[in-house]
């Protein structure tokens, strides 16, 4: 099991999701993943409804899945995120 995380690239993903996603009761989504925080924004938590990966203030991250192969889609759909969207490609500035 990979146990390395790019703590700055899931920080990224998680604000491009809050910048570029559609707000919803649960936080806010875009391309299936839903970014959420804590209260106090010391966690993040980003799910796709079957990973969920919580980010915590010190480093700390835990994921929840059922098999190797949900994880790896999981983190596809967070490395497509950090690839494809930023704000020159969205027409921000």
């Amino acid at each position: 099991m990979e146990t390395e995380l790019n703590n700055k690239v899931v920080l990224e993903v998680f604000d491009k999701i809050r910048r570029f996603g559609t707000p919803t009761e649960d936080g806010h989504r875009l391309d299936g993943i839903i970014a959420s925080s804590d209260f106090d924004g010391y966690s993040v938590f980003l799910t796709d409804g079957v990973v969920t990966l919580q980010l915590n203030f010190h480093q700390s991250f835990d994921f929840e899945y059922e098999n190797e192969r949900q994880k790896s889609q999981f983190m596809d759909k967070i490395n497509y995120i950090h690839r494809h969207y930023n704000d020159r490609a969205w027409g921000k500035q």
